[in-house]
């Protein structure tokens, strides 16, 4: 050890300076004989212990004889080091020096001139003011008088490299050339290459390196390529960097390489080497780590994540302070997904445990709601780190923004374990309380306060009041104002309202006289508002009129006043007086605002006035009044209950209108726009209006999750409906009641999921009480399986549960036996719901209707649909599409004209499906023109019944007339129909499988290509259609010319290329394409049409082809007996 000291300290270059002075020379040497005496004596003491602690030492004689021979023994293993010293400088182990003549006093040393110490200090300060001009002139007068030290050779080499870049490399490699002896060559290289590189010359600097080594004779070390790979990286230069990386990767070099591409901004190049020096187990210094995570955070958040999915997982010590700073900005931008990574890479060291990481985490996971939260405040606690009043306060107004009760309690719990309640914490408890429509505990809080020694302020007392109030706590509300030591305003009005909602409108009345009598507070406006909101509300419109001839005398009734006058004669439902009070407004000098437009809309809408509704609404737009959030879900009501689609059309064209509403930000106009574009099957606007809540950050109610689930189930979205479950189950704890457990059951019914429906509904039963509608929903489900067995269990068990069949129920039952021809079931399960006091509907007979026209029993089906227009129901679109199916089924051409004949003389609306199976009908009838006509007819009136399912029937029946052409023809009609009736996935491979069929094989792969190019289909093409396409095109030669062009785009647009059943090609040698399993056989678009009307799903909005408006038909059972006698029928 003695050894390396001094040869660490010999290395030392003041000690081979020149210009050094014998002193330093001197304390060297003289630390070097400390070092060496302080071991002797160290050795000494504790041979002289080992001594005292010998047992077989006897007398004081003995031990001091021993203690000499010790001390003799280690000064001579001294005097040995010395010589070995002498004789590893000899070799040139270690540098030369003579260390005698530094011990002597008389030795001499060639002293630096005062004239050259007093330029070399001028060096240093003209360095420091950045002045290297006259450093300069120093190093041209002073550099051929010999060495100079290190510093201040560096500080003329960053002058040179400033001023004169082009001399650098010379006159350095000049000077140390010719000073070769007072410098260690490679220490001064070093040091003079790395200055030039922190000058921006990394080239400049390899050139000095080399020349070094070339006429200096240096030698590079790794130490020169670490500066080197730096400077390099720093510059942004990758090729360098990466061929000296080659020659030689370090974990220093590696890196320093990082930071260098870091200082140049190149975050990619700096990643790679990082990664790299990871994968090779060298360590990384955290430092640059950290400037990683720095550098990827300036340029945003999607590269932090980028280097998260570079890193994979790799063990890497990020700093705490970093982490802590990027969560931070994750809290800002509230970032769930990128927190949660970077708190996954805190876990995996020790900085998971830090307080400065675990403030942000806590903070953004109350932010935006979860357990998560309450899991970090335990884990806090668990690392024994302290959270302060501040925080626990801020977390607290965070659950009430996220209403987040649980949490909310766990910290309240947290603070009193440690006496840190305060009022101001109590204060924002019983403000999450009351977010989270908890007003009776937010009102319990008051003797919890009291419970705790603290006595409520004026703002506590007021929130409290009012909370009694919305509460209906009227003896708390009274008790509270009383302690209230000065009653303003705002409380009086609170115990107005509460006496309102305990109906008492005289004690309100007394509280208005109160405060007129009160020199206290002086009466405004609001009071004598609210004053009348209540005598409205319990039905005393005349005291509200006189409340109001009062206010007017005084000048100041307001827009309000009027329009809580107009409220109450809008809820009498006398809209004559509401809308003379729009006169009286005027008169005022008042103009009706959105608010008193919205009263009397809604009044109108109630009562189902809607053309006199229509032309208030026309006067609010003529007078400039903007559409908000109340007008739109009054035009959503008007869209449910229209009978007329051109009312309901008009209704939910407002949607589109309303410009500035924010549809998600009001949970009752949400559900109520979801409600009226579900009943509507407005596909296109209930998609824009989820994506916007998709984009939001609204916590739905569990009323509202009921809601969306129906609403992507109708999307064909069920993945999405299991991710807003799970949300609402898993995430946020909310348990579902029965309508949104109904509406889930349903969403999975509807993706034929009746198994996983039944084992959810097993899981819930304990927890949400199982109702008819659930049972109704599983029964149908089992329906469309066709499994009337498992269906007749679902209702033994719901009688066995003790719940009454329903209608939905009984007649999902017979819709179950139906589907499976078990028509003497349905009948008697029809008896049954009779029996059990309910009187069967449409829906009902149709299911008995579509029953028998599957088995083709004409004659049933039609004494079916007479005995229920007997009953005195009206027919609807479904039961004529279930008959007129039945009918072009089985051929009944003559009773299908008289169906269509009933349904324009009575103005059935015809639907899509209705549309789908005239064209079929016209096709089987070999009469492809008056298919073309009426198709063309309703598209010239700009119908909505189109859609593509029609348009792949018109092509079937093209494809069945053998008109090809005129399937083409047809084809480049459709592309112009409107935006939702425009050619789908099925249509397209009808064509193509007809044209294909045909022969016709370049029309047929002109189809396919001009698919792939028309953007994004909701499905892909079919399988078989394109396996019969590639067949079609070997059998032609076309393998090559179109085949494989064709595969290569299906592939681009993520469609599957389906093999071909032969291998050999055309000309009998190896075919292009390779046999794949076949898929199995698809429904064909005629069968699928016709399922869909035998399921009864026959809705949609068309206008009929006289152009009446639409109602339901009510014939006689004789004029259909009389029409069947005439045309006949057929088994």
């Amino acid at each position: 050890p003695t050894i390396w000291l001094f040869s660490h300290l010999a290395r030392r270059p003041s000690i081979h300076d020149p210009t050094s002075s014998t002193e330093t020379q001197k304390v060297f040497f003289f630390d070097f004989l400390s070092i060496m005496s302080v071991s002797a004596m160290s050795q000494m003491t504790f041979d002289g212990a080992d001594v005292v602690s010998t047992k077989h030492i006897q007398d004081e004689a003995q031990l001091g004889e021993t203690v000499f021979d010790a001390v003799t023994s280690e000064l001579t293993w001294l005097f040995v080091g010395f010589l070995a010293i002498q004789f590893l400088i000899y070799l040139g182990v270690l540098p030369k020096m003579n260390l005698f003549s530094v011990l002597s006093p008389a030795a001499k040393v060639k002293a630096v001139p005062d004239k050259r110490k007093a330029a070399l200090k001028a060096v240093s300060a003209a360095a420091s003011a950045g002045q290297p001009k006259d450093v300069l002139e120093v190093w041209n007068s002073e550099r051929s008088k010999g060495a100079f030290p290190l510093d201040v050779l560096k500080e003329f080499a960053q002058a040179l490299a400033a001023s004169a870049p082009e001399r650098l490399v010379s006159e350095l490699t000049e000077h140390l050339a010719s000073q070769a002896g007072s410098y260690q060559q490679s220490m001064a290289m070093n040091a003079l290459v790395e200055v030039v590189s922190q000058s921006a010359r990394p080239a400049l600097a390899a050139e000095l390196a080399e020349s070094l080594v070339a006429i200096a004779k240096a030698q590079a070390n790794s130490r020169t390529r670490e500066i080197l790979i730096e400077a390099f990286a720093a510059a942004g230069d990758e090729a360098r960097v990466l061929a000296e990386l080659k020659e030689e990767a370090t974990a220093r070099g590696l890196a320093l390489a990082t930071r260098g591409f870091l200082k140049s901004g190149k975050l990619d190049p700096a990643l790679a080497t990082f990664v790299t020096a990871l994968d090779r187990d060298m360590v990384i210094p955290p430092r640059v780590v950290g400037d990683l995570f720095k550098v990827a955070h300036a340029k945003g958040p999607q590269m932090v994540q980028h280097v998260l999915e570079k890193l994979g997982g790799r063990e890497v010590e990020v700093p705490t302070e970093c982490l802590a700073a990027l969560l931070h900005d994750c809290l800002q931008r509230g970032d769930v997904a990128l927190a949660r990574q970077l708190e996954a890479l805190a876990l995996k060291q020790d900085s998971a445990k830090h307080y400065s990481v675990f403030e942000p985490l806590l903070k953004l996971h109350a932010k935006v709601g979860g357990t998560r939260a309450v899991e970090l405040f335990e884990e806090l606690q668990g690392a024994g780190l302290f959270a302060s009043e501040g925080l626990c306060g801020n977390l607290l107004a965070k659950c009430g923004e996220t209403q987040d009760l649980k949490f909310a309690e766990a910290i309240v719990e947290y603070l009193r374990g440690r006496n840190m309640l305060s009022l101001s914490i109590f204060k924002t408890l019983m403000k999450v309380y009351a977010t989270c429509g908890r007003y009776g505990e937010a009102c319990d809080l008051y003797e919890r306060v009291l419970a705790e020694g603290f006595e409520p302020d004026q703002v506590m007392y007021g929130c409290l009041v009012k909370f009694a109030v919305k509460c209906n706590r009227y003896d708390l509300s009274q008790l509270l104002f009383r302690k209230c030591k000065s009653g303003d305003i705002q409380n009086y009005m609170w115990l107005i309202r509460a006496a309102g909602q305990d109906g008492n409108v005289d004690r309100a009345l007394e509280l208005l006289r109160e405060v007129e009598a009160s020199q206290q507070v002086v009466p405004d406006v609001a009071i004598y508002n609210a004053t009348m909101d209540v005598c409205v509300t319990n039905g005393r419109v005349e005291d509200a009129r006189n409340l109001l001839e009062e206010i007017s005398r005084k000048g100041a009734a307001n827009l309000i006043t009027y329009n809580t006058i107009m409220k109450g004669y809008c809820s009498k439902g006398d809209c004559g007086r509401a809308r003379n009070v729009f006169k009286e407004m005027e008169a005022a000098g008042l103009k009706p605002d959105s608010a008193s437009f919205n009263c009397l809309l809604g009044a109108m809408v109630s009562a189902g006035n809607f053309a006199d509704a229509w032309k208030l609404f026309d006067e609010m737009s003529r007078k400039g009044v903007a559409i908000d959030h109340y007008t739109v879900s009054i035009m959503m009501k008007v869209a449910k209950r229209a009978r007329n689609p051109k009312d309901a059309q008009c209704a939910l064209a407002v949607l589109d209108q309303a410009r500035g509403v924010r549809v998600c930000e009001d949970d009752v106009l949400f559900n109520t726009v979801l409600d009226a574009l579900i009943s509507r099957h407005d596909m296109v606007r209930l998609t824009k209006v989820l994506d916007e809540f998709s984009a939001s950050s609204v916590k739905p109610s569990v009323h509202t999750y009921g809601l969306l689930i129906k609403a992507y189930s109708m999307l064909k979205k069920p993945a999405r409906c299991w991710d807003l479950w799970r949300e609402m189950v898993e995430t946020r704890s909310i348990i579902p009641n029965t309508i949104t457990l109904s509406c889930m059951l349903d969403a999975i019914v509807c993706s034929r999921q009746v198994d996983r429906a039944v084992s959810l509904f097993e899981e819930f039963k304990g927890r949400v009480p199982p109702n008819t509608v659930m049972y109704a929903t599983l029964i149908k489900g089992f329906a469309s399986a066709g499994e009337a067995d498992r269906a007749m269990e679902m209702y033994h068990q719901l009688c066995a549960d003790g719940l009454q069949m329903n209608l939905v129920a009984f007649t999902s039952l017979i819709d179950a036996h139906a589907r499976v021809g078990r028509m003497k079931e349905a009948r008697e399960l029809l008896k049954r719901l009779e029996e059990d006091g309910c009187e069967p509907n449409v829906i009902t007979f149709s299911a008995i209707v579509k029953g028998y026209c599957m088995e083709g029993n004409l004659d049933e089906a039609f004494a079916v649909f007479e005995a229920m227009l007997t009953r005195g129901l009206s027919a609807d679109t479904v039961i004529f599409n279930t008959l007129l199916d039945g009918c072009v089924r089985h051929s009944g051409f003559q009773l299908a004209d008289a169906l269509l004949a009933k349904m324009e003389e009575y103005s059935v609306e015809p639907s899509n499906f209705t549309m789908s199976i005239i064209v079929k009908m016209w096709g089987k009838r070999r009469q492809l023109d008056k298919a073309l006509e009426v198709v063309r007819r309703n598209a010239k009136d700009g119908c909505r019944s189109l859609d593509s399912q029609v348009g792949s029937c018109l092509l079937s029946a093209c494809f069945l007339n053998q008109a090809p052409d005129r399937a083409l023809e047809a084809f480049a009609e459709m592309k112009r129909w409107a935006a939702h009736a425009r050619p789908d996935a099925s249509t397209y491979s009808t064509l193509i499988t007809g044209l294909a069929r045909k022969e016709l094989a370049r029309e047929a792969a002109e189809v396919a290509f001009e698919a792939c190019a028309a953007g994004p289909l909701q499905q892909p093409l079919g399988d078989e259609s394109l396996q019969l396409l590639f067949r079609v095109l070997q059998r032609q030669g076309l393998a090559e010319e179109l085949g494989e062009p064709l595969a290569a785009k299906l592939r681009a647009a993520g469609m599957h290329v389906p093999g071909l059943s032969m291998r050999d090609g055309p000309h009998g040698g190896e075919s292009h394409y390779r046999r794949a399993p076949a898929p199995a056989a698809a429904t064909s678009t005629e069968k699928a049409v016709l399922s869909a009307a035998a399921a009864g799903s026959l809705t949609g909005g068309l206008r009929s082809s006289n152009g009446a408006a639409p109602r339901t038909c009510k014939a006689e059972p004789q004029d259909w007996m009389a029409a069947r006698r005439a045309l006949g029928s057929r088994r």
